[in-house]
Parts: C-alpha cells; structure tokens; sequence
C-alpha cells in the first residue's frame, strides 16, 4: 500500500513540475515589459516665445479615436513617457489652470472650456437676484474667462519597438488658443458714487477643440471683473475662446452696479470689425452713472434700467 501512494505521489511530482513549469513561463511573459515603450516628449515653442505654462498635458488616442492615456508634465518642455508600442494620435494643451477644464472622451469630441460662474460673481454677488440679461443672450451658460491657452494636435504615429541604441521622441508645438479682449469704459460720470460694479459680454465661444484647432459652437456669457484706473476709467483684459464662428451672433456688453442698475451696449461691430481677432479692443465713451449711495439693497427685486441723457461714443 505504501509503494502504491509512493507511486502515486511520484506520478503527481511528475506532473506538478511541467505544469508549474509552463506558469512560471506564462507569469514572465505576463511581466515582460519588452512592449512597453519610453518616448521623449519636446514641446516647441517657438510660435508662442511669449508663451509661459505651468504644466503641459498630453493626451493619447488610439487610431478609432478612443481614449487611451493622459500625461502632465511639470516642465513647459516636455519629459519621457512610458506606453504600449502602438499606433496613436495627440491632442495637447497646457495644464494646471484654475478655470480651464478637460472635457470629452474621444478625439473628435475632446476640448478644454471653463467653469460655470455666478453674473454677479465680479461685485460678490452669487445667483440672487440676478440681473436682467440681453434678450437673445438669456439662456446662454454664464462661464468664467479662460487663462491663456496653448495648444495643438499631432499624428497619427506608430511607436513600436526602440532600435537598439536609438531613442523615440516626438516633438510638439503648441499655438495659441486664446484671444486677448479688452474693454475700455472711458469718461465716466458719476463713478465715484457708485459702490460697486461689474460687468459681462455675451456671445463669446465657450470652448476650444485642440483636434479641429478652432473654436467650439457654444455661446456663452462671460462676467468681467472691472479694475478702476481713475476716477472716470473703468478697465477689464481678459482671454477669451473668441467670439462664436458662426459670426451673426450678437454680442451685449452689460454693465451692473450695487445700486441694481444696469444697461446694455450692442457691441458686435466692435468684435466683429476689430482688425486684430487675437486682440480685441471694445470702448464705451461717455457712460453716465446714476446719482447714489450704499451697496445693494436685497429688498428691491426690481432693476433699474432708466436711461441717463448723455452722449455715448461706441467706436
């Protein structure tokens, strides 16, 4: 009996040690990281020298233009990733913004556009009593300006096995994303009595697709925080996706006070004539404020949109 389980044992010993063989080969090649690749990754600047990112984002697809990995660099100049050998396409932008945010899964649909924001958030106002909004702008998202983007799109490109004492690396190079607006509320009446005030333009693009390298199609409303240079000048820079390319769209520059009054500007000849689109410049001359005092009072619903007489130049 003893030699029969003796046998038996053996046999199993005979047959453990081919099968755990074959797992162990199995396990190596499960370990085996020949298909993995390391890419240097160049970003080149030399379209936008004045260019000045925190991180930079990389963003892979595979060729059907389904989503495959994500990459951020610390440095503006690039770094090395690690990826399975394959065939791909890019989108990049810069990164680690405060209002700009990533969205899309796939490379058609993929673009960076900004976080929603309150219309009164530039006099610290949250939704409340929100003012009255331009007719055709009222159902528009109210977004935040985006910070100075940088972008771009790259390949397809097929990154197999590295050739021994050679190196795979690619090199990028972002353009601008962004415009420049800057809006200019010149000769001012009044200014000193008023406590607080913002303002807002509409019809402006709420987006940007890195892989068409334009604009998105949505209209959005963007609120501007005013910085006063004197006491008559009323000045706001901010980046912006551009106006809308459908080009009929209509642009309103509101302007709001603490006191709830407001008026509305049609300022579309302005955006759409300027003869810099990277740079735009809209002007208002000779706004009137009206006669007041103290901040905003909660307890009036009602805004005050009375026309003060005076002479308005919108060049």
């Amino acid at each position: 009996m003893r030699k029969t389980i003796y046998k038996l044992c053996r046999a199993g010993l005979v047959w453990l040690v081919p099968a755990a063989l074959i797992s162990c080969q199995h396990k190596e090649l499960c370990y085996d990281h020949s298909h993995v690749v390391e890419v240097k990754v160049n970003f080149d600047w030399s379209e936008c020298p004045d260019a000045a990112p925190r991180t930079m984002v990389l963003q892979l697809f595979t060729p059907d233009g389904s989503h495959c990995n994500r990459y951020e660099f610390g440095s503006p100049k690039g770094g090395v990733i690690r990826v399975q050998a394959g065939s791909y396409r890019m989108l990049f932008h810069n990164g680690d913004m405060e209002n700009v945010v990533e969205r899309g899964t796939c490379y058609d649909d993929y673009e960076v556009t900004t976080a929603a924001r309150a219309l009164l958030a530039p006099i610290g106002r949250g939704g409340e009593q929100a003012p009255p909004r331009p007719g055709d702008a009222q159902e528009q998202p109210v977004r935040h300006a985006p910070e100075p983007v940088w972008c771009g799109q790259y390949g397809p490109v097929d990154w197999l096995a590295v050739p021994e004492g050679e190196e795979l690396s690619v090199t990028l190079v972002p353009g601008r994303a962004t415009a420049v607006y800057t809006v200019d509320f010149l000769h001012i009446e009044n200014l000193g009595s008023t406590s607080n005030i913002g303002a807002a333009i509409t019809g402006l693009a709420g987006s940007y697709r890195p892989c068409h390298g334009k604009m998105g199609e949505e209209a959005v409303t963007i609120p501007l925080d005013l910085t006063r240079v004197d006491d008559r000048t009323l000045s706001a820079r901010f980046a912006t996706f551009g106006h809308c390319p459908v080009g009929t769209e209509k642009h309103t520059l509101s302007i709001y006070t603490a006191e709830k009054w407001f008026s509305h500007f049609d300022v579309t000849d302005q955006v759409h004539g300027a003869a810099d689109p990277d740079n735009v410049h809209i002007v208002i001359d000779g706004l009137r404020l009206p006669d007041s005092a103290g901040g905003m009072d909660t307890s009036v619903s009602d805004w005050d949109d009375s026309v003060i007489e005076t002479d308005i130049n919108m060049n």
